[in-house]
C-alpha cells in the first residue's frame, strides 16, 4: 500500500486502509474502487491522505482465489504422495514461491485464519495456513531466500503423514482413546516415511514432518528429542501448528479466539523455541491496521493501532455500537487495558457494507 494526497486520487485506485472522518465514521472500507463522487467526499470531509492499494498489488479476491488455488495444490500434493506418484516439483515451487512473494510484500497479509473449516479440507487449509505462519516467522527471523523457500515447503508438508491415519480416528465426534491417539501420533513417522522416498526433497524438509510436534522439554513425540536436538524449521513449524490448530472447529471441542490461542501457547512454558515464540508474538499481525472487526461486547471498529508484542490486542476505534447504530463521536478501546473485551472475527468487506447499508 502507499498513502496519497487525497488531490492525487485517480479513478479506479483501490483503498486499501478504512477512510474514517474525524469523529471516527467509516466512509469507505478497504477494496473501495476510487470513483469521482468518493474524491470529492473525502476532500469535503477534510481528510488529507488516504492509504491505496499499488496497482500491482493483489486484490484481496484474488489474493483469496491464489489462497484456494493453492489449497487445492496441497490436496493434489498429498494425494500423489500418498499413491507415491512422481512429486511435481514445478507446482509445489509456485505454491511456495506465490506464498513467499505475499509474504515478502504485505507483512500484514490477511490470513482469514478464522473461517470455518469443513472437515474434510481441514488438514489442506492447515497447511497452508502453517505456511503462511511458518514464512512470517522466518522472514523476522531473517533467514535467507532460498531456507525460507525450504522453510515454506517443510510447513506445507508437515502433516501429509494424517493421509494415513483412518478418518474414523481423525475426525472422531468424540474424545479420543488412548489406543486411537497413539495412531494419530504415528502420523509424523508416517510422514517421514512417506517424504524420505523423494530424493529432491532437502533433509530439513523431510525432518520437519518427522519432528513438528517434539517439546523442547522432551514432552514431544515420536522421539522424546530436545532443545536443540530438534530442527528450527521443526521449531517455528511446531508453534505455527498449534496456533493455527487452536483456531479451528474440532469435532471434540470448539475453535478458541486468537488471543485464547496465543496466551495458551506463550503459557505453555518450556514447550516451544522462546525465540521463535517471540518473534511470533511480536510480528504476526493477525488484525492489520484497517481491519473492520467485531467485539464480544456486540460493537464494531477499525483496528487503528498495534501494541508491540500484543498483536491479538490492537487499539480499535469503535464506529458503530452494539445495536448496530453509528457512533457520533471519538471513541478508541486498547485491548491491551481493557482485558474485559476481545476480537472476535475480522468481517469482510460484504459484511461491512450489510451493516452500514
Amino acid at each position: 500500500m502507499k498513502k496519497v494526497l487525497v488531490e492525487q486520487l485517480q479513478i479506479g485506485m483501490v483503498i486499501g486502509k478504512a477512510v474514517c472522518t474525524a469523529d471516527g465514521t467509516m466512509m469507505y472500507t478497504p477494496g473501495t474502487v476510487v470513483e469521482p463522487d468518493c474524491i470529492k467526499q473525502i476532500l469535503d470531509a477534510g481528510i488529507e491522505f488516504v492509504e491505496v492499494k499499488d496497482r500491482k498489488t493483489v486484490s484481496s479476491t484474488e489474493k483469496e482465489i491464489t489462497r484456494d488455488e493453492i489449497t487445492r495444490v496441497v490436496r493434489e500434493i498429498f494425494k500423489d504422495i500418498t499413491l507415491t506418484s512422481p512429486l511435481e516439483q514445478g507446482t509445489v515451487k509456485r505454491s511456495i514461491n506465490e506464498m513467499l512473494r505475499q509474504v515478502l510484500k504485505d507483512r500484514c497479509v490477511m490470513l482469514h485464519l478464522t473461517e470455518v473449516r469443513g472437515s474434510d479440507s481441514y488438514i489442506f487449509t492447515h497447511s497452508v495456513n502453517v505456511c503462511m505462519l511458518s514464512l512470517i516467522v522466518g522472514l523476522f527471523l531473517k533467514l535467507k531466500r532460498d531456507q525460507l523457500k525450504d522453510l515454506g515447503l517443510a510447513a506445507l508438508l508437515h502433516d501429509v503423514g494424517r493421509n494415513r491415519v483412518p478418518k474414523t480416528i481423525l475426525y472422531k465426534p468424540s474424545a479420543l482413546t488412548v489406543e486411537e491417539f497413539e495412531q494419530v501420533k504415528r502420523h509424523s513417522i508416517y510422514g517421514y516415511d512417506m517424504l524420505k522416498i523423494y530424493r529432491q526433497l532437502p533433509e530439513t524438509v523431510i525432518l520437519t514432518a518427522l519432528q513438528h510436534h517434539e517439546r523442547l522439554d522432551g514432552s514431544g513425540y515420536p522421539n522424546g528429542l530436545r532443545g536443540d536436538e530438534i530442527g528450527l524449521f521443526a521449531r517455528i513449524v511446531a508453534v505455527a501448528d498449534v496456533f493455527d490448530a487452536l483456531l479451528a472447529d474440532r469435532p471434540f471441542r470448539k475453535a478458541f479466539f486468537p488471543h485464547q490461542a496465543v496466551d495458551i501457547i506463550v503459557n505453555s512454558s518450556g514447550l516451544f523455541d522462546a525465540e521463535v515464540l517471540r518473534v511470533f508474538v511480536e510480528n504476526v499481525a493477525i488484525y492489520p491496521l484497517g481491519s473492520v472487526v467485531s467485539l464480544n461486547n456486540g460493537e464494531i471498529g477499525v483496528v487503528v493501532d498495534m501494541n508491540k508484542g500484543r498483536q491479538t490486542r490492537p487499539v480499535i476505534r469503535i464506529m458503530y455500537d452494539r445495536d448496530a447504530q453509528k457512533v457520533h463521536f471519538i471513541k478508541e478501546i486498547d485491548l491491551s487495558k481493557r482485558l474485559d473485551l476481545f476480537i472476535t472475527k475480522i468481517l469482510k468487506e460484504e459484511q461491512v457494507e450489510n451493516i452500514i447499508g
